[in-house]
């Protein structure tokens, strides 16, 4: 299954995994610097990326996507 995401849908699963930017990286596995990026916009989310975030989080957890929804209800991303 291909999974697309923005950096917006990034910034949301971050947040509801209740984890630091720096933290977040570390768990997925590339650096802050470059989650950074992602998240601001400077570099796009590129397949690769999203391999190795979907390794380490199941984004169609059920639990997440309603986490995921109720931050995304109320933020701008």
């Amino acid at each position: 299954m291909v999974v697309n995401l923005t950096s917006g849908d990034v910034i949301a699963i971050r947040l509801a995994t209740e984890m630091s930017q720096k933290k977040f990286a570390e768990y997925i596995g590339v650096s802050q610097s470059f989650l950074s990026n992602i998240e601001n916009g400077q570099r796009r989310v590129s397949p690769y990326f999203v391999g190795k975030l979907t390794r380490k989080v199941d984004v169609n957890d059920p639990d997440l996507q309603e986490r995921i929804r109720r931050l995304s209800a109320v933020a701008d991303f």
